[in-house]
């Protein structure tokens, strides 16, 4: 391990946040499931009957990355494709049964892991939260732009800017984003709400 007491701020807090991006992925491994496509499910589970052109739309990529997202979750039987009435020239989306299942152990997965010491603690949440807030103020508010919870993950997936790697130890892959399944749920809407809770 490597001496980490004397790592910057910004050091600790990427390599806390790719540790447990990593930890995300390798229990969605066994669900079938990448964090790209939680994010489409949860979309169209949302949205109910839905074209790929607006899952993209909605979650704020392109629809032919969208496309290989959705090839995957319909190869696994977690979402189908039927003919639209209105435009027999297209497709709309549903989720099946098995998709909604595994959708449901995926929150979980998301559940359990926000609640592991610290992370669960709502002072945690505070912290995180003013840090965005002085980080936005510092001109860093592109970040926050189209925010929504998991979108990080098409970023991640598909050619985000490298955020440097972490080594995770033998057998681990080494992943490249800063954003995890905990901090991408601070979306600007949760800061306004923290905010205004504050404020009272």
């Amino acid at each position: 391990m490597p001496e980490i007491n004397n790592w910057s701020i910004n050091r600790l807090l990427s390599t806390a946040a790719r540790m447990l991006e990593y930890s995300w992925n390798d229990q969605l491994k066994s669900l079938g499931l990448t964090h790209a496509g939680v994010t489409a499910l949860s979309v169209i589970a949302q949205q109910g009957m839905i074209s790929q052109v607006k899952v993209a739309s909605l979650v704020g990529v392109q629809a032919q990355t969208m496309g290989k997202t959705l090839a995957r979750l319909e190869s696994h039987g977690h979402v189908f494709r039927t003919r639209n009435t209105i435009d027999r020239r297209s497709y709309l989306l549903g989720i099946t049964d098995e998709g909604r299942r595994v959708l449901s152990e995926a929150e979980n997965i998301d559940r359990k892991l926000a609640s592991v010491g610290e992370l669960s603690k709502p002072e945690f949440r505070g912290m995180l939260i003013n840090i965005i807030e002085g980080l936005k103020e510092q001109g860093a508010e592109e970040v926050l732009k189209g925010s929504i919870p998991h979108q990080g993950a098409f970023s991640s997936s598909y050619g985000a800017p490298d955020s440097g790697e972490v080594n995770l130890g033998k057998g681990a892959t080494e992943v490249k984003r800063v954003n995890t399944a905990v901090m991408d749920v601070i979306t600007p809407e949760v800061i306004a709400r923290y905010r205004s809770e504050g404020d009272r």
